[in-house]
């Protein structure tokens, strides 16, 4: 036979494929401000079990439901990704170094490899000491590199002296584990047959797991394309695959404490996965995640395994019986029908039926059952009255572990879904017993779009809320809020110094571009002589995502009272305007000034002016009346405007124009115009005010 060596010895951590797994996914982390998401959306996981989060994170939870994360996770946080929670609930200990080189390669053990190596040979009781350090100083010298093959080619020669049995045993293991560097399997497994029956333990050991290792890997050569992505069971060795299975067997059951005991087992669900053997992969996933210390690798780091090989193939519910990986399938396949990774022909939404069969598998997790049922009725049956009935009110307890948790907020879910007015009540009860880290984030995101969407946006801000979250209060101040609550938490000293600056920022700028100029004069007085200029405020990753490893920067109120930017128009400050404004609304200069400050500020096509969804936080109806102040709008205005000066109707036809350029998309709002529009503006402008410098300046129309 032909075999084939892909690593050394020791505990190994076994290959994965990167490519991104159907379920779960650390791309593009938008939040999305909702509670109840039918689709995948990294970066918006929520401390309960639901279809929207990563599946990684739904197991976790479910594993770890008697966990909370500590202090290495931010308090208040609403959504997290997966690396936020396994990390806050399984911290990296401090100074480890976690770089492997060639890792999930052939090499990747070299180091413990060789050390197990040295240590054998130490310990051989009738090796001549000269043959000792002749095998150690070898081994030492063999510098794999899968890629290049590996160095020491050269000293393997100096073997050839040896003389006694067990130094001509240990160099023949060099001269193997040589030829499994080199991509020389053949050679490689004949010399690891060889030394099955060697009379040193550690030999005879090592070279039995080493043989059901090469056929593992002899049969995944074909199995994966040039990118690394696992191209499915048809396309390995099934042989070679069933004499691996065989030998990782063999080995746990000759030494079911061995050194190697740990990767063997992983190799054995490796096995399962590349055969497609779904059954038996889920049941060993089922038997290790109840234990997984017995893995040698953290929690998180096998639910990644399951992950990326399980979850896919589980297509079945008689694949499992495990309750966790069952609710996990059942949750992911409670997503909206189309998942972009799987393309059109995604499998359908879990039915009620199914979750029934499984209620037997499902009854050693208490409240699990039920749970998934409601869930069904809620996010796939659309029956909210179904999921008030299976899960009854349990609001008030001094904590929760995450299923218990869940349930309560799909109870919480239901209640509005149906319109109940004890809703807001049930949201103020669970938080008392919400998990400050990451429960209680969830609790004040739906007692916040309660207030919201029942008009009492103000009750968020007052003296006794339970919505303390600085990021949810800033979305309803931004988005949600009207000019009294601004003017109102602009002066309040008993909020911290952002969220008053951010308040009057925004009170400002709706001021100024909602047609308040007497009002915006007057709350132009609270910003402080040394606010900052730099801005337009911004959040820090745009659509209100709110990067969490981000400190927030300074609110730049002093773009209302610093700002001095101008060009040839010669406006004057934006206090001047506004007075401008206040007198005569209608002043074309004033306008025209407005305006030229709105661009020049970047204002355009500013985030703040785009309401959010309906269905998110904030996405109430505006407090602030429309229209808002549009730049294409105003020079339309002007250009129209009988008694506008010259020199003020040639700069708005100019500014119109240029709305469009350079790449012919309009930066300006507004109502649209077609490119005849603007090639009459530009005829007009050159033909009317052709001294004009802004006749002058324009060559084109776009």
């Amino acid at each position: 036979m032909r075999f084939i060596w892909l690593f050394s010895f020791g505990l190994v951590i076994w290959a994965t494929d990167w490519a991104p797994a159907a379920a779960s996914s650390d791309y593009f982390p938008e939040r999305t401000w909702t509670l109840t998401n039918r689709n995948l959306t990294p970066g918006s996981n929520l401390a309960m079990l639901q279809p929207g989060n990563d599946t990684r994170v739904n197991l976790l939870l479910l594993l770890r439901d008697d966990r909370f994360a500590g202090a290495s996770s931010r308090r208040g946080q609403v959504f997290f990704e997966w690396g936020d929670l396994s990390s806050a609930l399984y911290p990296e200990p401090a100074g480890r170094d976690t770089y492997e080189p060639y890792s999930h390669s052939r090499c990747q053990t070299n180091q413990s490899g060789r050390d197990a190596f040295i240590h054998a040979v130490r310990s051989a009781k009738p090796l001549p000491e000269r043959e000792r350090d002749l095998l150690i100083a070898v081994r030492q010298s063999v510098s794999p590199d899968c890629e290049n093959g590996a160095e020491g080619d050269d000293e393997i020669a100096h073997l050839n002296p040896i003389q006694t049995r067990t130094g001509q045993d240990f160099a023949a293991y060099l001269r193997s584990a040589l030829a499994f560097y080199n991509g020389d399997f053949d050679t490689a497994t004949r010399g690891f047959s060889s030394l099955v029956t060697a009379k040193d333990s550690w030999l005879k050991e090592t070279s039995l797991y080493m043989i059901a290792r090469s056929e593992l890997n002899r049969s995944q050569a074909q199995a994966f394309d040039n990118y690394g992505y696992f191209e499915g069971p048809r396309t390995t060795d099934q042989g070679a695959i069933q004499n691996a299975e065989r030998g990782f067997k063999l080995y746990l059951k000759l030494y079911p404490a061995g050194s190697y005991r740990q990767s063997a087992k992983g190799l054995l669900r490796r096995t399962y996965w590349l055969a497609g053997e779904t059954v038996k992969l889920s049941n060993e996933y089922g038997e290790v995640l109840a234990k997984p210390a017995t893995t040698g690798l953290t929690l998180p780091n096998l639910i990644q395994e399951v992950d990326d090989k399980l979850l896919s193939t589980l297509s079945r519910n008689s694949d499992t019986k495990d309750p966790e990986l069952l609710a996990m399938v059942a949750l992911y396949r409670m997503r909206k029908p189309y998942d972009p990774y799987e393309g059109e022909d995604a499998r359908p939404a879990i039915t009620r039926s199914e979750i029934e069969a499984m209620r037997e598998a499902l009854s050693s997790r208490a409240g699990l059952y039920d749970y998934l049922l409601a869930a069904q009725a809620f996010y796939v049956g659309g029956d909210p009255g179904l999921a008030l009935r299976l899960i009854p009110d349990d609001a008030r307890q001094a904590r929760y572990g995450y299923l218990a948790f869940s349930r309560q907020v799909l109870r919480g879910q239901a209640l509005e879904a149906v319109g109940d007015r004890n809703a807001r009540g049930f949201w103020q009860q669970l938080v008392s017993g919400s998990d400050p880290h990451y429960q209680r984030g969830v609790v004040e995101l739906a007692l916040a779009m309660n207030l919201e969407r029942g008009g009492a946006v103000d009750d968020v801000f007052a003296a006794n809320s339970a919505v303390e979250t600085p990021v949810l209060r800033e979305i309803l101040l931004q988005f949600s809020a009207g000019p009294s609550l601004l003017r109102t938490q602009a002066k309040n000293r008993a909020v911290g110094q952002r969220e008053r600056d951010l308040a009057l920022y925004v009170l400002l700028y709706r001021q100024l571009t909602h047609g308040a100029y007497s009002a915006f004069l007057t709350d132009l007085a609270l910003v402080p002589p040394g606010a900052k200029q730099d801005g337009p405020f911004y959040n820090s990753q745009t659509e209100n995502n709110y990067d969490y490893q981000e400190e927030p920067g300074p609110i730049p109120l002093g773009l209302y009272t610093k700002f001095a930017e101008t060009n040839e128009f010669r406006c004057p400050v934006l206090k001047q305007t506004a007075q401008m404004l206040a007198a005569d609304p209608d002043s074309p200069r004033a306008l025209l000034c407005l305006a030229d400050f709105l661009r020049l500020a970047g204002f355009d096509r500013y985030w703040m002016d785009e309401q959010p969804e309906p269905g998110r936080l904030g996405g109430s109806k505006s407090p602030f009346p429309a229209p808002k102040f549009s730049r294409l709008e105003a020079y339309k205005q002007i250009i129209g405007h009988r008694t506008a000066s010259a020199d003020d109707r040639s700069y708005a036809l100019y500014r119109a124009v240029w709305c469009y350029g350079p790449a012919g998309v309009n930066s300006c709002g507004g109502v649209e115009v077609d490119v005849d529009q603007r090639a009459a503006w530009f005829r007009e402008l050159k033909s009317r005010y052709p001294a004009s410098r802004w006749a002058q300046k324009l060559k084109f129309y776009w």
